[in-house]
C-alpha cells in the first residue's frame, strides 16, 4: 500500500467576494488546485479574473473589508492556513510562501534602503547576529544576479531598475 503524498499547497473550493457600495462582487468562485513541492504553477486569466485575489487569499493579505473568504480551504502541507492565527501566518509568510508582485515598486518601501528591507525580513525569520544578517542579504542579492550587491544594499528602490527590484523581491 502506497502512502498518499500531501501537496505542498492545495486550494480547495475557494470562494472570495468583495463588498462595494452595498453590493457583493464574487471575485473567486469555487477554485481548486494543488501544487507539489518543487513544481511551478501559473495562474493565467484576463484582468479582473481573480488571480491576485487567489494569491492574496493564500497569503492571507486580502484587505478585510472589503474582501471576505466565504468558503474553501487553503492548505500548506496539509495545514489549513485559514484556521491559523495571525502570529502563525506571519511566521509562514515570507519564509515558506511569498508573492512577487508585478510592480515591485509598490512592494518595497521607498524611504528605506534595500539593505534595511532585506535585513528586516531576514531577522524576522531567523535569530542571527547583525553581521550574519548582512552576510545573508549580500548572498541573496548575489544569488538572484543583482550586480554590485554591497552597493545595492545602501541604495533605495528608485535607484534600481524594475528588473533589479523584482529580483530583490524574489
Amino acid at each position: 500500500m502506497t502512502e498518499k503524498k500531501v501537496p505542498f499547497i492545495e486550494v480547495k473550493n475557494l470562494v472570495v467576494h468583495y463588498t462595494s457600495e452595498g453590493r457583493e462582487i464574487h471575485a473567486v468562485n469555487d477554485v481548486s488546485f494543488s501544487l507539489e513541492k518543487g513544481r511551478t504553477l501559473g495562474l493565467v486569466g484576463e484582468t479582473g479574473a481573480g488571480k491576485t485575489t487567489i494569491a492574496k487569499s493564500i497569503l492571507r493579505i486580502l484587505p478585510e473589508p472589503p474582501a471576505h473568504v466565504d468558503g474553501g480551504e487553503i492548505c500548506l502541507e496539509g495545514k489549513n492556513l485559514l484556521e491559523l492565527h495571525n502570529d502563525e501566518m506571519r511566521k509562514i509568510r515570507g519564509k515558506r510562501i511569498s508573492m512577487i508582485f508585478q510592480d515591485s515598486m509598490t512592494s518595497l518601501n521607498p524611504v528605506l534602503t534595500i539593505g534595511r528591507q532585506l535585513e528586516e525580513t531576514i531577522s524576522v525569520h531567523n535569530h542571527l547576529s547583525k553581521e550574519k544578517i548582512k552576510e545573508q542579504a549580500l548572498d541573496i542579492l548575489t544569488k538572484v544576479g543583482v550586480s554590485s550587491p554591497e552597493r545595492r544594499l545602501k541604495e533605495y528602490p528608485h535607484q534600481l531598475s524594475g528588473g533589479m527590484r523584482q529580483r530583490v523581491m524574489i
